[in-house]
């Protein structure tokens, strides 16, 4: 166990980073967790988990810029449908580029709405950082605050680490699966 908290000392700032271009809330919850058990440094997993996210929000919205309508050609239906969410899109775009990290799968589906409506990269870039930063600061409070709150009802949570431990990797290896199979 003593061997896994050093890996996670060691490399846990590139897994926040990585696991928060690939999926963001459940990550930056446990590195909440993390920086409670002292395992990760606070400061460090704030600026690492904006720094994931936006670089998996830049992917996104680079790929709907200039993908998503090769893409789509090959489906004139859905484009056809894609096309007439043009001014829905232009009306919430600001909303949309904030609030991406907030709402479930808003994080791959607006940047790549936003890329393919040709919103303007600088002002995505603005907005997303904004609602990055809280949504980041917001998911680390929650695990830091829910540790706290276990620690409380559980006494020291060194003795629940094995556990918390266990449903990282747990759910690591369902978005994994997941992943697998839907490619």
């Amino acid at each position: 166990m003593e061997h896994l908290m050093t890996l996670l000392s060691e490399y846990g700032l590139w897994i926040v980073f990585f696991g928060m271009i690939v999926e963001g809330t459940t990550v930056i919850i446990l590195s909440g967790v993390l920086c409670h058990m002292g395992i990760l440094p606070c400061e460090k997993t704030i600026v690492v988990s904006i720094l994931g996210a936006m670089t998996g929000d830049q992917m996104w919205f680079f790929i709907g810029k200039n993908y998503a309508y090769k893409f789509l050609s090959k489906f004139p239906r859905v484009k056809a449908k894609v096309e007439t969410l043009t001014k829905e899109v232009h009306a919430k775009a600001d909303w949309l580029a904030i609030s991406s990290r907030f709402i479930y799968g808003g994080a791959v589906a607006f940047p790549l709405v936003l890329g393919m409506h040709h919103y303007k990269h600088i002002r995505f870039t603005g907005f997303d950082f904004v609602g990055t930063s809280l949504a980041c600061l917001t998911g680390l409070c929650i695990g830091y605050l829910l540790s706290h709150s276990f620690q409380k009802v559980l006494g020291d949570i060194s003795h629940v680490e094995h556990l918390i431990l266990m449903i990282v990797f747990i759910i690591a290896a369902v978005k994994f699966y997941r992943y697998k199979r839907s490619n």
